[in-house]
């Protein structure tokens, strides 16, 4: 048994299928942890003696897209176009992200992660902003095959996100009606899009990342977004082989 792979944590989303309420990961985010050199496992939710054994077993989070956030979480009341929050599995996945960066762990968010993440920290939402931006000619959430690029994002050069992908602008696309309004004081914005939205965070010790945009869906076709993966992953071999010596 090869035991260098990290193992990689991945949250799931909770939805009714077939009338039964079950937990649900897209192979996506599996398979994208896999082909990065990681061993994915589905986190559900969880209460203290789970996370207690999950926090003993991982080498990193990885938090997936899915559902809204519930706005209590970050003091304010439900917008009219609020989607489907379920704020037990909020906590539960916050609750996650606390324990991972009590102990160091490298943490990744996607979509609603990165969103998560933000909230966990002490930042805020929009929690429906323009999708159709027809001043900027951004489209923020698309109906089209999840690997097609929506529009172009801008990267800070001093960041590590651009050291990864060596271009100031790259298109990405784009599922989201939320958006990061106020952003937590431990990270750092390191991509916009052209109407100001947040498209990408890491934190300043760089054990923390974020997108707005899905690179494991862009890195089937895009070896560059791969990368990214690849990265946090790595990171979470370096941790994990720390803690072995």
């Amino acid at each position: 048994m090869n035991n260098t792979k990290p193992v990689i944590g991945l949250t799931a989303n909770i939805e009714v299928v077939r009338g039964n309420i079950s937990i649900n990961v897209h192979l996506s985010y599996s398979e994208a942890i896999k082909n990065a050199g990681g061993i994915p496992v589905i986190l559900p939710l969880g209460n203290r003696e789970c996370m207690d054994l999950w926090m003993d077993t991982i080498d990193g989070l990885f938090l997936t897209g899915g559902n809204d956030v519930d706005p209590r979480y970050f003091n304010e009341e439900p917008h009219p176009n609020l989607g489907t929050t379920i704020p037990q599995l909020d906590h539960s996945d916050m609750e996650l992200v606390k324990r991972a960066r009590l102990q160091n762990k490298p943490i990744f968010g996607i979509c609603r992660g990165s969103h998560l993440i933000n909230i966990a920290f002490g930042g805020s939402m929009n929690q429906h902003i323009d999708e159709d931006n027809e001043e900027n000619g951004i489209v923020h959430l698309t109906e089209v095959e999840r690997t097609i690029t929506s529009h172009p994002i801008n990267i800070d050069k001093e960041s590590r996100l651009y050291e990864l992908l060596q271009q100031e602008v790259v298109e990405v696309n784009s599922f989201h009606h939320q958006a990061i309004e106020r952003i937590a004081d431990d990270l750092n914005a390191v991509a916009r899009a052209d109407d100001g939205v947040i498209e990408a965070y890491e934190s300043k010790d760089g054990l923390i990342m974020g997108t707005q945009f899905h690179p494991e869906e862009l890195g089937k076709n895009d070896d560059r977004m791969q990368r990214i993966l690849v990265h946090f992953v790595e990171m979470c071999r370096v941790r994990k082989q720390k803690n072995s010596i």
